[in-house]
């Protein structure tokens, strides 16, 4: 497993955004870890897709779609690393 966090610009506030790798037979994920707007606790994953691309699971807060080409940067960035 590989663990980063990274801050992301919500709207106009920045959040803390905490990565985990995960891999099994499925394929490769990223569980991540934030605040929603009301600084309660959030979880959801970004699943690999073909050519290094990375979506929300189905069912993902809908805010999350905003910012999801941000998260997929954030892991394009750290594997550059």
């Amino acid at each position: 497993m590989t663990n980063f966090s990274k801050q992301i610009l919500v709207g106009k506030e920045s959040r803390l955004f905490v990565f985990t790798r995960m891999e099994n037979v499925n394929g490769v994920k990223f569980f991540i870890t934030s605040q929603d707007e009301a600084n309660k606790p959030i979880a959801f994953s970004l699943t690999r897709g073909k050519e290094n691309t990375w979506k929300l699971m189905a069912g993902s807060l809908r805010w999350l779609y905003g910012i999801e080409e941000q998260l997929a940067d954030a892991i394009r960035d750290t594997q550059l690393n």
